[in-house]
């Protein structure tokens, strides 16, 4: 057994899981006994901090209580998040988990980057002479954070299947699988009624922010954007993308070359994407920059509404008397913009 530590550092190993098993307090205790109010104090400051900024946060692992309550926060703040029922909230709170563990691993021996690797299906190895890491092919694409630049397979060592990689992309390699595992298991979990009752005022407090959040993306202009103006079809995709649905490729090519024609620059294309739960720039930044032309000799037009219907992504459902009208989402736009300007 790993020392409490670093079970307290990474909960998400079997260990930790084990440890609970074996000295952890009953569900009751756990959710009702002073002694371990610690504990739940620190499971609503983990999804606190993840909402917020995006990591689960550092706390005093100086004693060891301070590491048994760092333990025992962990599977509680996992069910609280499973009980307030929203994807946005889900994925973001896996992503701050994610990435408080990136942060750790980078001061960790590379072994110990192995072996939590196993745990994650992740297939890697040390190689001593040249003091890097080597990953197997499909486990290194899967786990990619992007293809841009370094990330490309033509722009790493490859032999025998395996890609020679840095410690610190080996991080990264596990940041991406941890927080992809963390979503998967959270969707899959119900809400246990024990915790709706014990956590009732924080739930109802999460559930709150994440709907101010997503009214305030739903009339903030950004840059020379105003999303209320928006036709139905792109407030779809921006509300699903910024929900943490998984959003088809053609509906993210979709906004992005309609974003552009719109001239927006990248960086207030990447302020759009920002509000979604698992944002992470460069993978997002690699995106833009190929639709846009940034990084490539072609620039990809915005598709007009016959084209997006063939592509799923136009609710004809949602479709009003300008829509009907109109053969483009570019043409849309600029017609509600005249009308604003006809009304003053």
């Amino acid at each position: 057994m790993r020392d409490l530590s670093t079970l307290a550092k990474y909960p998400f190993l079997n260990e930790a899981r084990q440890y609970i098993k074996d000295n952890g307090p009953s569900v009751t205790e756990l959710l009702e006994g002073l002694l371990y109010e610690r504990s739940r104090t620190i499971g609503i400051e983990r999804l606190d901090n993840a909402l917020k900024n995006g990591n689960v946060g550092n706390r005093s692992l100086a004693s060891k209580s301070d590491r048994m309550m760092e333990i025992f926060s962990y599977p509680l703040a996992r069910m609280v998040a499973v009980s307030v029922g929203d994807t946005y909230f889900k994925r973001r709170y896996a992503l701050g988990e994610a990435i408080h563990a990136y942060g750790n691993l980078l001061n960790e021996r590379p072994s110990f980057l192995i072996e939590v690797s196993e745990e994650l299906q992740i297939n890697a190895e040390y190689v001593e002479n040249v003091g890097n890491i080597k990953v197997f092919f499909k486990d290194y694409l899967r786990n990619a954070p992007t293809r841009y630049k370094k990330w490309k397979m033509v722009n790493r060592d490859i032999d025998g299947g395996y890609v020679h990689i840095s410690v610190r992309d080996l991080a990264r390699l596990i940041l991406e699988s941890l927080r992809r595992r963390i979503e998967e298991e959270l969707e899959s979990r119900k809400s246990n009624k024990a915790i709706e009752k014990a956590f009732s005022s924080d739930i109802k407090r999460f559930q709150n922010m994440v709907n101010v959040h997503k009214k305030k993306m739903e009339a903030a202009p950004v840059g020379k954007l105003s999303i209320e103006k928006l036709p139905p079809c792109m407030k779809d995709i921006l509300a699903a993308i910024q929900a943490g649905e998984n959003v088809p490729h053609m509906g993210r090519f979709a906004l992005v070359s309609f974003l552009n024609s719109l001239q927006l620059s990248t960086n207030e294309i990447l302020k759009i994407f920002s509000n979604a739960p698992d944002y992470q720039e460069d993978r997002t930044r690699y995106q833009v920059d190929h639709i846009t032309g940034a990084s490539s000799s072609t620039s990809y037009k915005s598709p007009g509404c016959e084209k997006m219907r063939t592509y799923g992504i136009c609710p004809v459902d949602k479709m009003d008397e300008l829509c009907r009208e109109v053969y483009h989402p570019l043409t849309y736009y600029s017609a509600k913009w005249r009308q604003e300007k006809n009304k003053k």
